[in-house]
């Protein structure tokens, strides 16, 4: 066979797309660890170093759940079960081995438990589709939690299991400070995406997204779809297992929450809201939730009914999430700007954004006034957008006016907006 000259292998590689740029890739990741290593010099107060800490934890646990999701399709509601049982074999390794057992490898601990136990739940899970899977993961999710509710001497009941990993082989480190904890914690959830997104490239990544797409190919081309998402199933449940065991680390106790439904919803929550078809999506969903969950509880108590209504109307208004949301936006805004000008692109943004502002303001101030005729006796409401001193009284019939017309204005802008762009 004839070999391709310079001029024709030129031409083909015009068609190719670009190799990526290793260098620049490699000096992103080391100047996030830079970043992540920083932040406790900018946050230095208690609570924010806590925040810090849950963010590399549901970063650490949301990449490893959209390592099923977004790699093979697997929609998975019994991801708790890894989380979990990562934790419970950290605290049971640190308080039976502590003195021996070097904290800084301790992760590796839960992570090789979880990534055996995803192992032997793939041999009887992965075989049928992904609507069966979906309901056996939740039932093995639920088995495993009514378990370790019976099972006090494992999981310790509501009290939970305790650790301490001052008293672990610390190499001379402080683990005592939560600024070493969470360097610690930084450092492992650093690794752990790294070596998710590696995987990505390998392939085995290659083959799992190629099964989520058409796995009647990929069998008819001689890979076996069952094999990969076993696969996928197992290394996702070792990084679960990781982020619980940084949980357990973080924290320094174990409850029954990290088995139970509300964490592997979590994991799905932050992977639909930044994005499941994009490595880093979940990244964002994580950061955003995370940041919105500790500063909102502090604020109010109907924060899970606001994270609800923002997560549907995520899913509902971007397919992709916020990154796809934001991918196209950055791929269409530039050639509309260019073609049609910066007045067509004000018209058509400032509708939607006076629509979504009205709409939230309107939707907080009717909440908030509900929330405190149930629980406060009918105080006075007080929210940011509010001017000055003025507080909401929701014994008064003015503010339900004027919040129902926020309400119904920004819900009509946001209507007849998309109205016109669909004619």
């Amino acid at each position: 066979m004839r070999e391709a000259t310079s001029a024709e292998r030129s031409h083909w590689e015009a068609y190719l797309p670009p190799r990526p740029n290793r260098t620049r890739r490699a000096l992103h990741w080391v100047a996030v660890l830079v970043v992540a290593l920083a932040l406790p010099l900018l946050f230095t107060g208690t609570f924010a170093i806590s925040v810090l800490t849950q963010i590399c934890i549901a970063i650490t646990f949301a990449l490893a759940y959209n390592m099923l999701l977004g790699g093979t399709g697997l929609l998975s509601f019994g991801h708790a079960l890894y989380f979990g049982i990562g934790a419970y074999t950290t605290a049971h390794c640190l308080n039976a081995f502590g003195e021996s057992v070097p904290v800084v490898l301790v992760p590796l601990v839960g992570g090789i438990a979880a990534l055996v136990l995803g192992a032997c739940v793939a041999l009887f899970t992965v075989r049928s589709g992904k609507v069966i899977f979906a309901m056996i993961s939740l039932a093995v999710g639920q088995l495993a939690y009514s378990a370790a509710t019976i099972m006090t001497g494992f999981s310790g009941g509501d009290e939970g299991i305790r650790t301490d990993p001052t008293h672990a082989a610390g190499w001379g480190i402080d683990f005592g400070s939560p600024v070493n904890v969470y360097l610690l914690i930084a450092v492992w959830a650093w690794c752990a995406a790294l070596a998710m997104y590696a995987l990505t490239f390998t392939p085995l990544g290659r083959l799992m997204n190629a099964t989520r797409d058409n796995p009647e190919r990929m069998d008819f081309v001689g890979f076996n779809p069952v094999v990969i998402r076993g696969f996928a199933l197992t290394l996702s449940a070792g990084f679960a297992g990781i982020a619980g065991s940084l949980y357990a680390l973080g924290f320094q106790v174990v409850t029954l929450d990290t088995l139970s439904l509300a964490q592997s919803t979590a994991g799905m929550l932050h992977a639909y809201v930044g994005g499941y078809t994009s490595y880093f999506g979940p990244v964002v969903g994580a950061l955003l939730i995370t940041l919105a969950t500790a500063h909102l509880s502090t604020l109010t108590d109907a924060w899970p009914l606001y994270l609800g209504v923002f997560f549907v109307t995520v899913t509902i208004s971007w397919r992709y999430g916020l990154t796809g949301g934001l991918t196209d936006l950055l791929r269409i805004a530039p050639k509309t700007w260019r073609q049609k000008g910066p007045a067509y692109v004000a018209r058509c943004t400032l509708p939607v954004l006076l629509g979504a502002l009205a709409t939230c303001a309107g939707f907080v101030l009717l909440i908030e006034m509900i929330q405190s005729l149930n629980a406060n006796m009918g105080a006075p409401v007080r929210l940011a957008f509010l001017p000055g001193s003025i507080a909401a009284d929701p014994r008064s019939t003015v503010p339900w006016i004027i919040s129902i017309a926020l309400l119904a204005t920004g819900l009509a802008l946001l209507y007849m907006k998309r109205h016109a762009t669909r004619t």
